[in-house]
C-alpha cells in the first residue's frame, strides 16, 4: 500500500545509509516496552502502540472490558497512575547529527516523559505532537525512556473544584483527551491513558521541511495553477536548488535559506489537469509531488505528497425558504449521502490497518461520499484519510468538542490553540477534508437543553463569552488562516429542532424520531437544507451478541444486556416502536432481528424524504455508521464489522439513480432522484402484485428523464389504479428504473401499511448452495411473498445481500464472500424471514 500524504525521507532502521546521506532520519523506536502501575514493584511486558486497559488484558490482570459486565469492574483502572518504559539504542552516526530530537504523537494525556533519568518533557494533550531536543541526553546504547501517566482525573479535580460550578459535559471538559472515554450514549466508560504511537528520532543537520501543503490556486477546465507552500527550519543561510517534480514535469529553482523558521513556496502549472471527485461523482485522481532540496550537488531534504487537485464550497445563499447549505466540488453541487463516524474501538491502540480499509471500502460500497468525524471523538489516523482521498470520500470534520461547555482560561485557549494548528497543519493536505466544524451540539445545548439554568446571569455571560472565543474567534481564524480554503462551521447543528430554522437554513441535527418517539413519518415532514445527524437503535448482530454474553444473558432486560445498552430509554424505545410497526416475536433472537428491521425502514423513510427534497435539502448524514464496543446503537455496522440491515438498506437507497414513493390524498407518487455527473434517460416500471403473486397492475413508461440538479416526479396513479379492489394491506408495488439498454438502475418494493397490519403468507423458501471462486453462491427461491429474508451463518464472510423481500417465484442470488473452506455448504446456512417471528 502507498502512503497518501506527506513522507519525507523515513530512514528505517538504516544506519549505514544513515552514514553517507544528508537528508534527515526520521527512525520510529519499535523494541520491547514494559509497564505497572505506579509505585508498585513488577513490570510487566507490553508493546506500543498501546493503553493500559490492552497492557493489563495481555497480561491476564484484568478480564475482557467488553465482555458481560466486566466494564464497571475496571473502572478503578481511571483512578491510578501507570508508567511504561523501553531501553533503546541509537547507532551513532544518528547521535552525530547537529539535532536529534524524539518526537511523540498521541500521548494520552498527561505524561511526564523521562530520558535516562532526567526530565524530557510534560504533556497535557493527547491530540498534539510533543517534541524535545534529546542529543545531550542520548548515548549510542542503553537508552531508558521511561513514561509517567497521571490519572486523567486525579489531575484535575483541583482545578474542576476550584471553578466555582460544574461546567455542563462534567470533568471531561477539563482534559484535551477523546471525550467519548468518559461514556455515552453507545459507549462504555474506560478513562485510561497509554502511548498510542511508537516514538520517534528524528535527526538532522542543516535544514529541515517541517510542513508542506499543495493546493490549486486557480482552476479552469484547461489549466490548473497550483502552489506549493512548505515551512523549514535552518541552521544555514545559503543558496539552494529546489527541484519540484508532479508526474512528468519537472522544475528547478534557485532560492536562499535564511536561518531560522521560515516559509516559501513554488508555483506551477498542470494543463488538462484531471480532478479529484468524490464517489459517484467521478474518479478521485491523486497526483504525486515531490521537493527536493539541494546544496551543490547534494540533497539535503526532500518532501513528497500525494494530492488532489480539487476545489471545494460551502454554499449558504438566502432564499425564499431561508438559506441553503451545500457542498461543492469543483463547482459542481454535491448531495452529501453517509453517515457519522465514531472511533472503532475504546483502545485506539486496536484498530488495525486492515480495519480502516474494511470499513472504508463498505463506504464506498455503500454508496456514501461523505462521512461527518463526530467531535467526542479522535482526529483519526493518518491512514483514514490516505483511504478517505483514495476512495472518494469526503469528510466533515469536527474539532474534538462536543456536548459540553468548555474552559475560557488562558492555559485552555493556548493548548486548544496549538491543537487546533497542528490538526489543520497535518490534515489540510487531504483533498477529502470539505468542513472543520467547531464542535458537535455545544451552541444547541446551551440554548436548548436547559443548561443555562443552573448558573447565574454573570456566570451565564462568562460562559458564552468563553465560548464565543474558542469557537468563533480562536477556531475559525486559524481554519481561514491556515485551511487551505476549507469553510469553517461553528457548531453542528446551527439550531435546535425546537428551532423553526432548524429546517430552513444551516444543518439539523433531527431527533424528533427516536428521543421524542415521534413516528417515522415525521421524517417527511421535518426536511432540513442538510440533515448532519438523525437515526434509531437496533440490537447488533445475534453472533455479536453471543461473544459478550452467557446463554441466561440473553434477556432483553438482563444485567448484561442493560450494560450494552447505554441509552437510559433505548429498550423501551425500541419496543414502542416496534409494537406500532410490527406484530409480537417468539424469542429474544428474534427482538433482535426486528429490531434490525425497524431500524432500517424508518432510517429508509428518512433517507428517501431527504433525496426526494432535492435541492432544498442537499446532505443526509444517519447517525452512525460504526461501534466503538459491542452494544445496542444506531450504527449500520456493528462493532466486529457486521452489516446490519441498515447498511443494506442504506446501500440500496444511496444508489446514485434512485426511486422515491409516497403516497399522497391516496395518489401513489413515484420520484426520480439522479446524484451522477449528467442527466439520464431510464424506463420506469410499476408492477402491483398480492402477497401470493397475483399480478394487480402493469404499467411501463419509456424515455423517463431524471436530472441531475433536483428531484422530480416521473410517475404518479391512484391507488385503485394500482391496486384494483386489493386492500392495501395485502398489496406490494415493485418499482423498477431501467437504463435505455435494459440494464437495471434501481428497484424498490413498496408497502402500503406496516408490516403488523400485513396478512403475510408461510412461505417456502428453497436454498441451494454452489462453491464459487469468491466463496459460495446461494440460489433462493420462495412460493410466495417472503419479506426480509435474513441468511445467517457461522462462518467468516460476507454476505453480497441480506434482510431483502422475494415475490411470489422469485429466484434470488446472493455470494458469500469468504477466504474459508466449508464442509458442509448446504447445512451452514441458515433462513428466516419475518412471517417465521410471529407466534
Amino acid at each position: 500500500m502507498k502512503f497518501f500524504t506527506l513522507v519525507i525521507s523515513v530512514l528505517l532502521a538504516m544506519p549505514a545509509l544513515a552514514q553517507t546521506t544528508a537528508l534527515p532520519v526520521r527512525q520510529p523506536i519499535h523494541v520491547p516496552w514494559e509497564f505497572r502501575q505506579a509505585h508498585t514493584e513488577s513490570w510487566k511486558p507490553t508493546k506500543v502502540p498501546v493503553s493500559v486497559h490492552t497492557a493489563l488484558l495481555q497480561n491476564g490482570m484484568i478480564e475482557d472490558p467488553y465482555y458481560r459486565d466486566n466494564e464497571e469492574k475496571l473502572q478503578w483502572i481511571e483512578r491510578e497512575d501507570w508508567e511504561f518504559q523501553c531501553v533503546f539504542d541509537v547507532d551513532s552516526a544518528v547521535l552525530q547529527h547537529k539535532h536529534v530530537e524524539l518526537v511523540f504523537k498521541s500521548l494520552d494525556t498527561y505524561a511526564h516523559v523521562y530520558l535516562n533519568d532526567s526530565l524530557l518533557l510534560e504533556t497535557d494533550n493527547m491530540f498534539r505532537t510533543w517534541k524535545a531536543d534529546a542529543r545531550h541526553l542520548l548515548k549510542p546504547k542503553g537508552n531508558r525512556l521511561h513514561v509517567y501517566f497521571e490519572s486523567p482525573l486525579k489531575k484535575v479535580e483541583p482545578d474542576w473544584k476550584n471553578l466555582g460550578y460544574e461546567l455542563p459535559g462534567g470533568i471531561r471538559t477539563m482534559t484535551r483527551k477523546a471525550q467519548f472515554h468518559y461514556g455515552w450514549d453507545w459507549g462504555p466508560r474506560f478513562v485510561g491513558c497509554g502511548i498510542l504511537k511508537a516514538p520517534e528520532i528524528l535527526a538532522w543537520n542543516d535544514l529541515i521541511i517541517e510542513n508542506i501543503y499543495v493546493t490549486t490556486q486557480k482552476l479552469t477546465k484547461e489549466n490548473a495553477r497550483m502552489v506549493a507552500r512548505f515551512r523549514y527550519r535552518s541552521d544555514i543561510a545559503a543558496p539552494v536548488t529546489v527541484f519540484t517534480q508532479i508526474g512528468k514535469s519537472k522544475s528547478v529553482e534557485d532560492r536562499k535559506l535564511q536561518i531560522g523558521v521560515h516559509e516559501d513556496s513554488v508555483t506551477w502549472d498542470v494543463p488538462e489537469p484531471r480532478l479529484w471527485w468524490c464517489n459517484g461523482m467521478g474518479e478521485p485522481f491523486l497526483y504525486d509531488f515531490s521537493v527536493s532540496i539541494k546544496q551543490n550537488v547534494a540533497t539535503i531534504e526532500r518532501a513528497d505528497v500525494r494530492m488532489g487537485i480539487r476545489t471545494v464550497e460551502l454554499v449558504r445563499e438566502k432564499d425564499s425558504a431561508g438559506e441553503s447549505f451545500y457542498f461543492k466540488l469543483n463547482g459542481v453541487p454535491v448531495f452529501a449521502k453517509g453517515a457519522n463516524y465514531i472511533p472503532q474501538d475504546m483502545f485506539q491502540d486496536r484498530v488495525a490497518p486492515d480495519q480502516y480499509k474494511r470499513l472504508l471500502d463498505d463506504a464506498v460500497a455503500s454508496n456514501m461520499n461523505m462521512l461527518r468525524v463526530w467531535g467526542g471523538g479522535i482526529y483519526e489516523d493518518d491512514l483514514f484519510y490516505q483511504l478517505c482521498d483514495a476512495r472518494g470520500i469526503l469528510v466533515w470534520q469536527d474539532f474534538m468538542y462536543a456536548c459540553a461547555m468548555y474552559p475560557g482560561n488562558g492555559s485552555f485557549l493556548k493548548n486548544a490553540s496549538r491543537e487546533a494548528f497542528e490538526q489543520i497543519e497535518r490534515l489540510r493536505q487531504h483533498p477529502c477534508i470539505a468542513l472543520w466544524c467547531g464542535n458537535n451540539e455545544n451552541d444547541e445545548a446551551w440554548h436548548n437543553w436547559g443548561w443555562q439554568m443552573q448558573f447565574t446571569e454573570a456566570q451565564r455571560g462568562q460562559l458564552w463569552r468563553d465560548y464565543q472565543v474558542l469557537f468563533n474567534d480562536l477556531l475559525r481564524t486559524y481554519v481561514e488562516n491556515y485551511g487551505g480554503g476549507v469553510p469553517y462551521w461553528e457548531s453542528s447543528p446551527k439550531f435546535g429542532r425546537a428551532n423553526a430554522k432548524s429546517t430552513t437554513e444551516g444543518d439539523s441535527h433531527y431527533w424528533g424520531v427516536w428521543h421524542d418517539e415521534e413516528p417515522f413519518d415525521m421524517f417527511n415532514k421535518k426536511v432540513p437544507r442538510f440533515m448532519s445527524e438523525y437515526g434509531f437503535q437496533s440490537f447488533p448482530d445475534w453472533h455479536t451478541i453471543t461473544t459478550f454474553t452467557q446463554p441466561d444473558d440473553r434477556v432483553l432486560d438482563s444485567k448484561v444486556m442493560l450494560t450494552h445498552q447505554k441509552h437510559p430509554r433505548g429498550n423501551a424505545i425500541i419496543a414502542e416502536y416496534m409494537k406500532r410497526d410490527y406484530r409480537p416475536t417468539n424469542n429474544f433472537e428474534d427482538f433482535v432481528y426486528v429490531s434490525q428491521l425497524l431500524q432500517a425502514e424508518g432510517m429508509r423513510t428518512g433517507i428517501e424524504a431527504h433525496r426526494r427534497n432535492k435541492p432544498y435539502c442537499m446532505g443526509t448524514l444517519y447517525w452512525q455508521l460504526n461501534d466503538v464496543w459491542p452494544v445496542a446503537s444506531w450504527a449500520g455496522r456493528d462493532y466486529y464489522g457486521r452489516w446490519k440491515a441498515l447498511q443494506y438498506y442504506a446501500r440500496d437507497v444511496f444508489r446514485p439513480v434512485a426511486a422515491m414513493p409516497l403516497v399522497e390524498d391516496d395518489i401513489l407518487k413515484i420520484y426520480g432522484v439522479c446524484d451522477l455527473a449528467t442527466d439520464v434517460r431510464v424506463t420506469v416500471q410499476v408492477r402491483a402484485f398480492d402477497f401470493d403473486g397475483k399480478a394487480l397492475s402493469d404499467v411501463t413508461q419509456l424515455d423517463t428523464p431524471i436530472r441531475t440538479d433536483s428531484s422530480r416526479m416521473i410517475w404518479q396513479s391512484a391507488l385503485k389504479s394500482v391496486l384494483g379492489r386489493k386492500k392495501e394491506e395485502n398489496a406490494v408495488v415493485e418499482i423498477t428504473l431501467k437504463s435505455p439498454e435494459g440494464n437495471l438502475l434501481y428497484r424498490r418494493l413498496y408497502y402500503f401499511t406496516p408490516p403488523r397490519k400485513q396478512a403475510l403468507p408461510r412461505t417456502r423458501i428453497s436454498m441451494k448452495v454452489e462453491q464459487v471462486n469468491e466463496g459460495y453462491r446461494i440460489s433462493l427461491e420462495s412460493n410466495k411473498l417472503a419479506r426480509n429474508v435474513l441468511i445467517s451463518t457461522d462462518a467468516k464472510g460476507f454476505l453480497s445481500d441480506n434482510y431483502f423481500d422475494m415475490l411470489p417465484g422469485e429466484r434470488k442470488t446472493v455470494l458469500f464472500r469468504t477466504n474459508g473452506v466449508i464442509d458442509d455448504p448446504q447445512s451452514a446456512f441458515r433462513i428466516k424471514s419475518l412471517v417465521d417471528t410471529y407466534n
